[in-house]
């Protein structure tokens, strides 16, 4: 039998621990060790060769603590090695190893050995006791509890994994960091609830495909279009122009398959429904209309559903603009007129929208006091933002009027003046209007192409749930629109004209009456 395997712990490159208790069985059989280690001196101990030469009387177990050493190269020079001469050789081929056997009880070894405590070639005897100061090794850590260990750390870093990576997926969608996850979500909101555009402004000609694709890519189901006619037309052929301006756009629609013409929220739903992009018609500008009712119930009757009183910086005789460029006349109103209060019943009467983002403050809140439905306020922009340009600016207490109205404000979320507005500004804006007018208050305009990235970043507030984003992307204009169409016809007729002396002076083009 190999020696290793009796003793497999004495192995070279496999250290032991000194034990305070008794070792294994194998290790209680001293004659092993005798007969392979001393075999000249089994006979002189006077112990069993065999485990069946002996009684169990006579195999008294006997304590034996070793600690193994492995020398390279030269052995200590100390001076309780002793020399055993021939009695045990390793191979030439084998590394020199030292047993150091630190307590054997109960052994009277001969004296021989005990009388040369000198340097050997191969090996050497050390009797170990507590007065020599040597310290027993550190204990060894068993193998099954080190792998235990091994396997608990694995285990916490797959569980670490699982938590950066797996887990998200789970969570609600407003807390996830996934983009692409978050932009499905808005997909299949879209899908449910038309998103609606406050205020489009096409390029006409060659271009118009370009602007509907950028539309269509950006997920938007419903436009409003406000036929646009400039200012400096007024009191000239701005009528005209604005007849031609609802040919030309009447004519673009009807070329593509995918748009539809509706007038009223159901046919804007349907139009969702089907897959078409639903197209609702205005007029940008009181100008538009020659200061005339007749004209009008006329544009209502071709399809126009909302009309802003006035033009941005575009003052009529019965309504004056935010922004005014003509301060030299004295004669334009600074506020909303008889007769503009007459142009606003009468639309409410027909069930058009009346839009006051571009009106003056004083001629807001006329309108606000006299208009029996919701109005709108379009591609506008909190006075608190400062943005100073081109965007109609509204102050804080209008919009807590608005509230009180159940109108709606379409916020312009692409320029703060002449700055490009972020993601982060454009849902500050947004959460701002909702703060002063309510989430029933507020809609989108103005940058058609951000709208799937602001929708997926605002999905992650917990104040926008799906609710919430419904009636921002489409549901509360076109709950507006069903408010304005219940209204209809339940006001009189108005034929009342406008005051000569309010357009005296300025209607050159009109035929005089007699």
């Amino acid at each position: 039998m190999s020696f290793w395997r009796i003793f497999p712990r004495m192995r070279p490159g496999c250290p032991v621990t000194r034990r305070k208790k008794p070792l294994s069985d194998n290790l209680f059989v001293y004659e092993k060790l005798v007969v392979h280690i001393f075999p000249s001196f089994v006979e002189k101990l006077d112990l069993p060769t065999s485990p069946g030469s002996a009684t169990s009387d006579d195999r008294k177990p006997r304590r034996l603590h070793y600690q193994y050493y492995r020398k390279m190269n030269t052995m200590p020079n100390h001076a309780d090695f002793m020399e055993l001469g021939t009695i045990h050789q390793h191979q030439s081929n084998c590394k020199q190893h030292c047993f150091v056997f630190t307590e054997i009880a109960d052994i009277d070894l001969p004296p021989e050995i005990t009388k040369f405590p000198e340097k050997i070639k191969n090996g050497s005897i050390h009797s170990y006791s507590k007065k020599d100061g040597m310290s027993p090794p550190p204990p060894k850590v068993p193998k099954s509890r080190r792998s235990r260990k091994i396997i608990a750390i694995v285990a916490g870093l797959l569980v670490c994994v699982a938590l950066a990576a797996g887990i998200p997926l789970g969570l609600q969608l407003r807390s996830s960091s996934l983009l692409e996850a978050r932009l499905a979500f808005i997909r299949r909101l879209l899908a449910e609830s038309p998103l609606v555009e406050g205020y489009w402004d096409p390029q006409l000609g060659a271009n118009f495909s370009k602007s509907y694709a950028e539309v269509r890519n950006s997920m938007v189901g419903a436009l409003l279009w406000p036929i646009s006619v400039p200012c400096a037309a007024q009191y000239l052929d701005a009528v005209q122009l604005t007849l031609e301006g609802i040919d030309d756009a009447r004519r673009m629609v009807k070329k593509n398959k995918d748009m539809v013409i509706v007038e009223s929220a159901d046919e804007m739903e349907q139009a969702h429904t089907d897959g078409k992009l639903a197209i609702l018609f205005g007029l940008e500008g009181g100008h538009t209309l020659g200061s005339s009712l007749a004209v009008l119930r006329s544009m209502y009757s071709l399809g126009a559903r909302f009309v802003s009183l006035t033009g941005l910086g575009c003052t009529t005789p019965w309504a004056s603009a935010s922004i005014r460029t003509d301060f030299f006349d004295e004669n334009l109103p600074s506020t909303l007129t008889n007769f503009g209060e007459v142009v606003v019943q009468e639309m409410n009467r027909l069930g058009m929208l009346v839009e006051i983002s571009r009106l003056s403050e004083p001629a807001m809140m006329v309108a606000l006091n006299v208009a029996k439905a919701p109005l709108l306020l379009s591609n506008a922009l909190p006075a608190s933002m400062a943005c100073n340009g081109s965007t109609a600016a509204v102050p804080d207490h209008i919009l807590s009027a608005l509230s009180q109205n159940g109108g709606v404000l379409m916020l312009n979320v692409e320029r703060c003046g002449e700055k490009a507005m972020s993601l982060k500004d454009a849902i500050a804006a947004i959460n701002y209007i909702r703060a002063i007018a309510g989430v029933d208050h507020v809609g989108l305009s103005g940058s058609p192409k951000n709208y799937p990235l602001l929708l997926a970043e605002l999905a992650r507030d917990r104040l926008w749930g799906s609710a919430a984003i419904k009636k921002l992307v489409g549901g509360n204009i076109v709950r507006v629109l069903r408010e304005v169409e219940v209204s209809k016809n339940r006001l009189p007729l108005s034929e009342d004209w406008i005051p000569l002396e309010a357009i005296e002076g300025n209607a050159y083009c009109r035929y005089p009456e007699t």
